[in-house]
């Protein structure tokens, strides 16, 4: 068997879903803050919720896995920025994440349109949380910096 990573993260709530509110942390101490209902379905509360924490995670991920095929081509990013839409919808079955828009621009020299989208939806395919959210949709734009496009 291959390395095994563990990652942890710890989550609280007290009162009523409507109501009430939680706390999340992650394990690394990067991050503590509140998580209520309002944040999940109100614009313009400060606290989070698990959705834009989903897209975060997905973001994350994925920008890191492009880079890594982007320099293992030879072309290591100058610049890659990628936002995450996590689509919350009621379905007949529930409440679901329906869909995961990913939409990454990047400014990479050396490399065309059609290697970076090819890369850009390799990274979508294999990178772990992805991966791991494998039953929600996920769409990609990728963008390349006009300036960029077959630049040396």
């Amino acid at each position: 068997m291959g390395m095994s990573i563990i990652r942890s993260a710890q989550a609280s709530w007290s009162g009523t879903v409507p109501d009430g509110g939680g706390r999340l942390a992650l394990g690394s101490g990067a991050f503590e803050g509140p998580f209520t209902l309002r944040a999940r379905v109100e614009d313009g509360q400060h606290t989070t919720n698990p959705e834009e924490l989903i897209g975060l995670a997905n973001a994350a991920c994925y920008t890191m896995s492009l880079a890594d095929l982007l320099s293992t081509e030879g072309h290591p990013p100058d610049d890659l920025e990628t936002s995450a839409r996590v689509h919350l919808e009621q379905t007949d079955t529930g409440w679901s994440i329906t869909r995961i828009e990913l939409h990454t621009n990047g400014a990479v020299q050396g490399v065309d349109a059609a290697t970076f989208e090819q890369l850009a939806q390799q990274a979508k395919a294999t990178c772990p949380v992805s991966r791991a959210l494998a039953g929600t949709e996920i769409t990609l734009v990728a963008e390349l910096a006009p300036n960029q496009r077959g630049a040396s």
